[in-house]
């Protein structure tokens, strides 16, 4: 069973902090867990590792506990450790040399149970344990030389786990052994969940000549010499697939090419007489939530045949049953575990152009969260033979007569015993004539439509841990049975298939610079990882990150989501959602907006457990300012990205509630913030500081633009007076030593500070302005010098994993930014928590469009470049970018970069006499100006911008095409010193007036131009 352990740690000067830890197995040594904890709370309150008395509990009979050693800890457990959700959870307070000592009920906590409500103000990210540290030795360094051209092969292969699955449904990933690992699909978050006997495989020729072989290569299985990366396990190799690939036949080498949402591989293996190249993706469509959603994986394997004769060729799947199981537990000898028994496959009934195996357990309780069917399917044709095996539970029993014959047997009958499932596969024989080619397509789908909150709300005030909160799956509410799934996507799949690819196109065909190209694309993967949620009552939630077992820190944190942009651009709808998540639900009737939600959304939300329903620390980081501030301009992007009035409407009046606390209680008039800041980095500045000023400042902006759209001429008139104030009054306050912004410390506060070093967030809210194109809210020159002095302060060519605290997220091989550095080299010991880390993804993102935005290219590219390094596929997976768990959601700032790089700028205007909304739309690329193709979105369709021509534009060329959606054209700006130009639809001209003003070319449409997919409109210049 996982060990939940909240742990309250007291100082001699009253500090004291509150954190989580987790652990997989609650039977963790004493010695070890201390080491754990005593790691936090010298971080967390700047101890030395001599400062600790003891560690205590208060039993349910009021008596204060020490615990000494490993008895008396399992003791502990037995007596006062609680089960929730499938964990034990244990409160545990650690009181530090001169704090006062525990007396009973008096104590801060009573009992285990009423600890997580009267200690629960603040919020401690869990930290993830170090796996491996290199310190003496600096371990070889490999690199993959093909990731330029988004190849894996060989080395590069080791870590590779792309996540293909369902939007806010569940994934599963393509490993770089080319199997299938990660099985996250039944309501449950785990990243190294693994399912046995699920594998393709190939049989080629007839008789006693054919050769059989499973897709997947073991060539990485035993290798030596290999140096993991510090909390990372995509590398590791699941035992059953050795296992597996031990017993049966597997591929020689394969190579991957991966453009997120599609992978492809190709195989090699001496004795087969065929070429086999495999598309895997699941419907990933831009503007298209729906469809988006679909809990299916499709498997394209084309063989082609180089020889001169026709060559039989059978392809085989193989699945296993998992009803019941909790996506987690180990599952052994191929099919054995505890919540197995009962499991049954069968054909399913009335299909049209596919054969299909439904998996389920009818034995199950009808909604229990684990009762769930999944299905393997192969799409037929006529003249093509199927084989099936229902159930089996050998995998050598099933493989024998298909590798003999390229026939399935019938397998075994009846419900699966207890504590076993069956297997089941299916098989597609054709014949494949000289040099011609034949695409067999595979089907993985699965629906689990009962999901439930199955992580801790108890320091949100939920202290119930009985009742089961029924959350659903909206995927279910799309297609209510797995037979549903099956039918819309074959039915379907021309439209999906080329609307997937069309996406995976607009983005990669491009003359960007493939770092960015990957680096924005790749992070779309978080959407479909199980770090996102879309629940049945339509909202979309999401942790921070995914864990091995849980979630990290849920959900829907208001500041870590601040960096997001993947979300808001490509399905819209879902981000409003969100939006209407904090402003409608989670906001305080004096509009506070806490960090994190409580669901379902029929709870009680956790400001309502606060005295008056207003009283609470304003320094805990249970109410993250930065989060909160966050929600007005996200509010503002949702506008820009075409929100409805209607919901503009409804979040204006919630948005000025919150403009107002701002205004009047943490602003003192001056357009500054100097009272108790908790942000995002767990802890609470104070002071004057630029993190939050700029965030502040940007607010101030986009709400005086909500202002005018809404005609409240009055509140604009107020932002913008405030505004204007708070960025003279920041800029002067901060910007005092002529190279960077520092931070104005509080000496009241005198901990926790970034004070004059330069940290990689300095700049949060100018990059959000300039996303929002509100403006330098900051003077240009100033932004610039201090992002330099940024680079070249925080910089390494190689981490030192023993100067990183408290997570040692790199290694020697690693380039890169720590978070902060000091002028002097020396890390105070009061400094901001987190500031001597390798800085994370998704710092590292808006540090560089923050560069590309001021013109630093350089900088821009070799932060790219260092981070795509980190994760090529050799130690880390391109698909998993890591903070505090797995598929974290920060590092989906990147996609902004498309945006970034094509200086597109956009405003909506009505059409005369009709309801029609126009835009007006603007070019400048930063990047490849004289020969630019570029991936764009806006909130009806989406395409690519091209232009080409002399390094102003005087003359050339520029194009829209529109991939999907419809876009109705008013006004056209390029950045070109050109006077004149003209335009044609399908070689049609299209009436327009050109003119010049200050280096741009303007082109007013004598009527709306209206494109629809597949169509463009081309402008010749000069």
């Amino acid at each position: 069973m996982r060990l939940q352990l909240f742990v309250h740690g007291r100082s001699a000067a009253c500090k004291k902090t509150d954190f989580s830890l987790q652990f997989q197995d609650a039977s963790i040594d004493w010695t070890l867990l201390v080491a754990s904890i005593k790691r936090q709370l010298i971080q967390n309150l700047r101890l030395q590792k001599d400062d600790f008395l003891a560690f205590q509990y208060v039993d349910d009979e009021g008596d204060t506990v020490t615990i000494n050693s490993d008895l008396e800890w399992r003791e502990a457990l037995r007596v006062n450790g609680e089960e929730q959700m499938g964990s034990l959870v244990m409160h545990l307070e650690a009181r530090c040399k001169g704090a006062t000592e525990l007396t009973g009920r008096s104590s801060c906590c009573s009992s285990s149970r009423s600890m997580s409500s009267c200690c629960s103000s603040d919020f401690q990210r869990p930290l993830q344990e170090d796996t491996v540290l290199y310190d003496k030795v600096a371990p070889r360094e490999i690199v993959n030389p093909t990731a330029d051209q988004y190849k894996y092969s060989g080395d590069a292969l080791m870590a590779v786990t792309l996540p293909l699955g369902a939007l806010g449904g569940g994934s599963i990933a393509i490993a770089g052994d080319g199997g299938l690992r990660q099985w996250q699909v039944c309501n449950r978050v785990s990243h190294d969940a693994h399912v046995p006997d699920s594998f393709f495989a190939i049989r080629v020729g007839s008789g006693t000549s054919a050769t059989s072989a499973v897709l997947m290569s073991p060539a990485l299985y035993n290798k030596s010499g290999f140096q993991p990366a510090n909390i990372v396990t995509d590398h590791v190799i699941p035992q059953a697939s050795k296992d597996l690939l031990t017993a049966l036949p597997g591929i020689q080498t394969i190579d991957i090419t991966a453009k997120f949402p599609i992978v492809e591989i190709d195989y090699t293996s001496p004795g087969l007489p065929v070429q086999i190249h495999t598309e895997a993706f699941s419907p990933c469509t831009p503007l298209d939530s729906k469809n988006s959603a679909l809990p299916v994986i499709i498997f394209n394997y084309t063989v082609t045949n180089p020889s001169t004769s026709t060559v039989e060729v059978s392809l085989l799947g193989s699945l296993q049953n998992i009803a019941g199981w909790d996506g987690h537990s180990p599952i052994t000898t191929e099919v054995a575990n505890g919540a197995y028994g009962g499991n049954t496959n069968t054909v399913l009934p009335k299909t049209t152009g596919y054969t299909a195996l439904d998996m389920m357990n009818p034995a199950l309780p009808a909604t229990a969260e684990m009762n769930g069917h999944v299905s393997l399917a192969v799409l037929t044709a006529t003249g093509d033979v199927v084989g099936v095996t229902p159930q089996y539970d050998a995998v050598k029993d099933m493989w024998t007569p298909f590798a003999q014959t390229g026939k399935l047997g019938p397998g075994s009958t009846g419900p699966s015993p207890a504590g076993k499932t069956w297997n089941g596969a299916l098989s597609l024989t054709r014949a494949i004539g000289p040099k011609q080619a034949q695409t067999f397509t595979f089907l993985l789908a699965w629906h689990y439509p009962h999901r439930y909150v199955n992580w801790s709300q108890a320091g949100f005030g939920i202290k119930d841990t009985t009742t089961q909160f029924y959350l659903g799956n909206q995927y279910a509410t799309f297609w209510p049975a797995i037979q549903n799934v099956l039918d819309y996507t074959v039915a379907n799949m021309a439209m999906l298939t080329q609307k997937t690819r069309a996406f995976r196109d607009a983005m990669f065909n491009s003359t960007l610079p493939w770092q960015l190209i990957d680096s924005a694309a790749g992070r779309v993967s978080v959407l479909k990882s199980p770090t996102s949620m879309w629940h049945g009552d339509g909202n979309f939630y999401a942790f921070e990150g995914s864990g091995n077992g849980t979630g990290c820190c849920p959900l829907n944190c208001t500041h870590v989501w601040n960096y997001e942009f993947a979300l808001s651009r490509l399905w819209p709808d879902l981000e409003r959602s969100m939006r209407s998540v904090d402003l409608q639900e989670q906001l305080s009737p004096n509009a506070i907006i806490p960090s994190r939600t409580t669901v379902p959304l029929e709870l009680r939300r956790q400001w309502s457990f606060w005295p008056d329903y207003t009283t609470v620390n304003q320094a805990s980081t249970a109410i993250c300012v930065d989060g909160e501030i966050g929600t007005v301009y996200k509010t503002y992007r949702e506008v820009l990205q075409g929100a409805p009035k209607a919901w503009f409407d409804q979040q204006w009046h919630q948005v000025k509630k919150v403009m107002q606390r701002w205004m009047t209680e943490l602003d003192d008039g001056t357009g500054v913030i100097r009272g108790p800041q908790p942000n995002t980095y767990d802890c609470t500045l104070y002071g004057v500081n630029t993190f939050l000023g700029t965030q502040y400042l940007c607010a101030l902006r986009a709400a005086e633009e909500m202002a005018k759209l809404q005609g409240d001429t009055a509140s604009a008139s107020a932002y913008h007076a405030r505004f204007a104030t708070g960025a003279a009054t920041l800029d002067k306050l901060c910007f005092t030593n002529g190279k960077y912004y520092t931070q104005v410390i509080d000496p009241a506060h005198n901990v926790d500070i970034m004070g004059d070093g330069t940290h990689a967030d300095a700049l949060m809210g100018w990059w959000w302005a300039r996303a929002l194109n509100l403006g330098d809210i900051l003077p240009i020159d100033h932004v610039k010098s201090s992002l330099q002095a940024t680079f070249t302060q925080n910089h390494v060519t190689a981490f030192d994993p023993n100067l990183q605290h408290p997570r040692k997220f790199f290694d020697q091989r690693d380039a890169g930014l720590f978070i902060e550095r000091w002028p002097d080299g020396k890390v105070p010991t009061n400094a901001v928590l987190y500031s001597s880390e390798g800085a994370w993804t998704g710092l590292e993102y808006p540090f560089a469009a923050q560069c590309l935005y001021a013109g630093l290219n350089d900088i821009f590219l070799q932060v790219l470049t260092e981070a795509r390094a980190k994760y090529d596929g050799t130690r880390r997976s391109p698909w998993n970018e890591i903070e505090c768990g797995d598929h974290y959601s920060r590092p989906m700032a990147a996609f902004l970069f498309f945006e970034a790089a094509s200086g597109m700028t956009w405003s909506f205007v009505p059409v005369p006499n009709s309801k029609a909304i126009a835009v007006n739309l603007s070019f400048a690329p930063r990047l490849a100006f004289t020969k630019y193709q570029g991936f764009f979105i806006l909130a009806t369709c989406y395409g690519q911008y091209l232009q080409t021509g002399d390094a102003n534009l005087a003359k050339g060329s520029a194009q829209i095409i529109l991939t999907d959606g419809q876009l109705v054209l008013n006004q056209l700006q390029l950045q070109s010193t050109a006077a004149t130009a003209t335009a044609t639809v399908a070689s049609k001209p299209v009436a327009a007036k050109a003119s010049q003003s200050g280096g741009l070319l303007t082109l007013a449409f004598s009527a709306p131009v209206t494109l629809s997919a597949g169509q463009a409109i081309v402008i010749t210049i000069g």
